[in-house]
């Protein structure tokens, strides 16, 4: 196809993906771009962009990184020793990334160096046990992806990852409907062999950074249901408040009352964590539902404290409201904080 085609194309019904990689978007009636329409083969993937286009989100992040995916996997000069790391594999791998944006490339070649606009490829070698492919791509695996995330994003990011990668492990394809009737009495058990098992061969590996990664892996688990919940986690354990349980079943006379998010017995304190999709899903019934849940749990003896998305991302913000509304947390610090 001629240049000039695909020079006209871009922004009309071609989307640049990277150098010399393009997308189609859409169906075109411009008849200098029939060759282009003619070459369609997922039209659900049309839908999903005419979506992405009537959307009234300033923006699509879920959009966005889908196309950071398409960008990674359309490259067509990967090497045969490069294996993509960092960011750019956690978007692969499918782990939670809060709002990252548009990245370079990112690449571990033993024996090559290059940065452009669009590739940061870095001299390392990863051992071959911490690899997977991915069709025809070769990635680090979950486990050293999420602690590669570590400098890269900061460790709230890396620890929400790290749980995912954990989650998965434990409950595999059921990950985003387990608990829903609670969990198996043995939960505490199995993450702790995923942890073993996925994590401890990996860090010992690690080439730097491993007395960091071991005081993550030491707090991470599997019963964090929302990238919310990773956060809040990570945040009780930077404040030393390592005495909280997560979803806790509160029973009354043998009959469930709730099960709550976080819950630390001893202060008789529990920690509701809230995601706006859950009541655009479900409206006002969920609202009555847990307003009855607040009532009886009060009613028991607890004290409650529900925290923003927004809040559970700014440790400042949690911390403020947390010992705000219940300053008794001050006396539960361990001195020897997780994290």
């Amino acid at each position: 196809m001629h240049s000039r085609v695909v020079k006209s194309a871009v922004d009309c019904c071609l989307l640049r993906l990277t150098r010399g990689m393009y997308s189609i978007v859409r169906r075109c009636a411009n008849p200098q771009h029939a060759r282009i329409a003619g070459l369609i083969t997922d039209e659900d993937w049309l839908r999903l962009v005419r979506e992405h286009a009537q959307s009234t989100q300033k923006h699509d992040y879920e959009y966005a990184d889908l196309l950071e995916k398409l960008k990674i996997a359309s490259y067509p000069h990967y090497r045969v020793d490069d294996v993509i790391c960092g960011v750019s594999a956690a978007r692969i791998h499918d782990l939670p990334l809060y709002r990252v944006g548009t990245q370079r490339i990112h690449i571990a070649s033993p024996s090559h160096r290059l940065r452009t606009g669009i590739v940061s490829r870095t001299t390392r070698e990863v051992p071959a046990a911490d690899t997977v492919m991915v069709g025809k791509m070769r990635l680090t695996s979950p486990a050293l992806t999420s602690l590669n995330l570590i400098p890269q994003i900061g460790e709230p990011g890396a620890f929400a990852a790290m749980e995912s990668v954990v989650r998965r492990s434990v409950f595999g394809a059921e990950e985003a409907s387990a608990g829903r009737f609670g969990y198996p009495p043995d939960v505490g058990q199995l993450e702790r062999k995923a942890v073993e098992e996925r994590f401890a061969p990996v860090l010992a590996r690690l080439p730097k950074g491993r007395a960091r990664a071991a005081r993550l892996i030491g707090r991470i688990g599997a019963r964090s249901e929302s990238y919310a919940e990773s956060r809040c986690s990570y945040n009780l354990s930077v404040l030393g408040l390592c005495g909280f349980e997560q979803q806790v079943q509160v029973l009354e006379k043998g009959r469930l009352v709730a099960r709550v998010d976080f819950m630390d017995r001893v202060a008789k304190t529990v920690l509701f964590v809230d995601g706006a999709a859950k009541y655009v899903e479900n409206g006002g019934a969920r609202l009555q539902k847990e307003a009855t849940q607040f009532n009886r749990l009060v009613a028991l003896g607890y004290r409650i404290v529900r925290f923003t998305f927004a809040e559970v991302m700014d440790l400042e913000a949690f911390a403020t409201k947390l010992y705000g509304q219940a300053p008794w947390l001050r006396g539960h610090v361990t001195r020897n904080r997780s994290v």
